[in-house]
């Protein structure tokens, strides 16, 4: 037994390993697809280890102490678990060429910081809002990945152009880099609700009236500064042709404003299909992690104050329940899949179910104004920062920045003002 060198154990239902440290000689071991949530503490006693897949479990936690003992460990994969943090000695696991950390709960990746040896870091998929610019520094990094997390520093687009480009913004970070609010902010809603009217009122600060004739066809994007927080107004069309379109420019985590026509909305299970439920179920399936704020339009035209509470208290009611089916359905799914004979053939599917139900579409409770009205437009101005600058509804909305950054986009935005060809 102990001259053996491979185990491969994946897709057992384990939940721990006793005994594996007598296999002193062992150089790979496979753990994957099981059911393990602690870390197995044993496997400090491999020092012959290679190569350690323990992906695909519900491990939270890893023990200090393991990792110092790994020395030959070049080869670790432990994406898809539940870890919320590294232990801090990992850095003396000094051999470690290849590690996969994707699909966790991670928030900060400090304890990797001293991994001279590194060449290959997959992080996507956690909760970082922040990388060490240590990570990158003399280091042999060959290929980082990091997207699908709420960074801030460097932000998204700057990890997604790569290695080089993230070392170049931590070269250029200067010690008090300004922190800039940005808020992609999407205007949403049925024909004639008056989204286009919302979006032209916000932005301009005062009430704007918006013909007919003048209505959106296609997306208008405009940039508007209030207060420190750069918002880019995406204001989409309502009509049926433009929907199909809509989703190749929703991002991850952006604020919607979806505009609802109080006047016109019945309270019954069509209306609030065609008004509501449609779009919240877009939404849910393009962008689950967005916040949605709902603003019930044309209360001018409604017959009384009690009209627009019992209208805003039936949509929210509809909502509420509509995502609470959302989650129970999710659940149910999962449990259909675990329940099956050969329940391990779908880890992929459960494991992307589990996902989605951690994703939580937030709908804020809905705001009625009068768009011909000051005070109303102030109130919904206040209340749209107020949903923005929450931090744990917004994580990424703040992003540090070099200063050589602005400095270009200043110079670009004086050559389109100065009558630049419009491309």
């Amino acid at each position: 037994g102990r001259d053996v060198v491979k185990v491969d154990l994946q897709r057992n239902r384990l939940k721990q390993i006793t005994g594996i440290a007598q296999l002193i000689n062992l150089t790979e071991l496979n753990l994957c697809r099981n059911e393990f949530t602690e870390f197995p503490v044993d496997i400090r006693g491999l020092r012959q280890l290679e190569k350690l897949y323990i992906n695909q479990n519900n491990i939270k936690t890893i023990p200090e102490n393991v990792f110092p003992s790994l020395e030959k460990l070049r080869f670790l994969k432990m994406s898809t678990n539940r870890l919320e943090k590294l232990p801090q000695d990992m850095n003396r696991c000094q051999n470690l060429n290849y590690l996969n950390l994707s699909n966790n709960c991670l928030k900060i990746l400090d304890p990797l910081v001293g991994l001279s040896h590194l060449k290959e870091l997959y992080v996507e998929r956690n909760q970082l809002a922040e990388l060490p610019d240590l990570l990158f520094q003399n280091s042999s990094l060959t290929l980082f990945k990091a997207n699908g997390n709420p960074l801030r520093k460097p932000p998204q687009e700057v990890c997604a152009g790569g290695l080089k480009d993230i070392q170049s913004y931590f070269a250029m970070l200067e010690a008090n880099a300004p922190n800039v609010y940005t808020v992609k902010t999407m205007f949403l809603g049925s024909s004639m609700a008056g989204k286009s009217t919302l979006c032209r009122s916000l932005k301009q600060g005062r009430p704007v009236s918006v013909a007919e004739a003048d209505r959106t066809v296609g997306i208008e994007i405009s940039e508007v500064d209030s207060e420190g927080i750069r918002f880019f107004f995406w204001d989409f069309a309502g009509q049926e042709e433009y929907y199909i379109t809509h989703h190749v420019f929703i991002t991850a985590q952006a604020f919607v404003i979806l505009a609802i026509d109080l006047s016109s909305y019945n309270m019954d299970a069509q209306s609030f299909k065609e008004n509501v439920g449609f779009w919240i179920k877009n939404l849910q399936l393009k962008i689950p992690d967005s916040v949605v704020l709902l603003v019930g339009t044309h209360v001018d035209q409604c017959m009384n104050e009690n009209e627009v509470i019992e209208k805003k208290k039936h949509i929210e009611e509809q909502v509420k329940e509509m995502l609470e089916t959302h989650t129970t359905n999710l659940k149910l799914r999962s449990k259909n899949f675990q329940e099956m004979e050969d329940s391990s053939l779908y880890c992929d599917q459960i494991n992307q179910i589990e996902r989605l139900t951690e994703y939580k579409l937030k709908v804020v409770d809905l705001i009625p104004i009068d768009c011909t009205k000051q005070v109303d437009i102030d109130k919904l101005l206040t209340r749209i920062k107020k949903e923005v600058l929450n931090k744990d509804t917004f994580p990424s909305i703040e992003q540090t920045l070099p200063r050589s950054y602005y400095e270009v986009e200043k110079d670009i935005q004086e050559l389109k003002n100065g009558g630049i060809a419009e491309h």
